[in-house]
């Protein structure tokens, strides 16, 4: 299976990063809006969509690792980073590793201190991260509790059904112990001080109504953190519903210009 599922558009590399226990396919919704300005490259990161495992713990810093090798692999020297949700932690991880190459950052729900992530997300990643986590690999594979956990916890109810039975299909090909991994680090991980020293663009797109992260928390900490950042936030929640999809299309067009101009006016 080749490391990069989607490589689209010109202009300046731009790597983007999935969420948790998705895929490539989390990420085409936000082409239409990028790949005028950017090349985009989004891989299946390992233990996702049944790519290889790393061969160590999947936690951000090993995954924005992984990201460096693909990248040299690819020729591809500066890049802007981008995530959504947990694979934002990536790129700011990225960030972290590597200033110098890193141009700007793209982060779709960022996850910036585990205090941010809402009460009952962060009680099923330490449910998960616990070990009465390994009972979900037997339980993800039982789609009607699959998606009535989807609809209770993570706005699955604004998901059109073609999206939640793909998003199904990625949790089935998702590696138990990688996913427990990435969670675990998320509820550890406090990233706040990434963004307080980077001087680089930096653009961030919330939905206020988000299941996973307090969004106007979140943008409260950033523009705290980062008062070059630029903020988009929309209607609705971790959904994609085809009115959040153009929400968030029209968020990211607003969005990519100033990764290139420089930042916020």
């Amino acid at each position: 299976m080749s490391p990069t599922r989607i490589d689209e558009g010109s202009g300046p590399p731009l790597i983007v990063f999935h969420g948790w226990n998705g895929s490539s396919h989390n990420v085409l919704r936000w082409l239409p809006a990028l790949v005028g300005r950017f090349r985009v490259i989004v891989p299946d990161l390992p233990g996702c969509n049944g790519a290889p495992l790393l061969g160590e713990r999947h936690d951000a810093d090993a995954y924005a690792r992984f990201a460096a090798r693909l990248l040299d692999t690819l020729g591809v020297g500066e890049v802007y980073a981008g995530g959504l949700c947990s694979g934002t932690a990536i790129a700011l991880a990225l960030a972290a590793r590597s200033p110098e190459r890193v141009r700007g950052l793209l982060l779709h729900t960022p996850f910036l201190d585990p205090v941010l992530i809402r009460p009952l997300a962060r009680l099923q990643l330490r449910a998960l991260a616990s070990p009465v986590g390994r009972l979900f690999g037997p339980l993800r594979k039982n789609t009607a509790l699959a998606t009535l956990h989807r609809r209770l916890f993570a706005n699955a109810a604004e998901v059109d059904a073609a999206q939640l039975a793909h998003d199904q299909s990625d949790l089935l090909l998702a590696d138990t112990g990688a996913a427990r991994d990435l969670a675990t680090d998320l509820l550890r991980g406090r990233r706040v001080d990434v963004v307080r020293a980077w001087r680089r663009p930096i653009a961030a797109l919330l939905a206020e109504s988000d299941a996973f992260v307090d969004a106007p928390a979140t943008a409260a900490v950033l523009r705290a953190a980062a008062p070059h950042a630029a903020i988009e936030v929309i209607t609705g929640g971790h959904g994609w519903t085809p009115a959040y999809v153009a929400a968030q299309q029209v968020a990211l067009a607003r969005l990519a210009p100033t990764l290139l101009d420089g930042g916020a006016s």
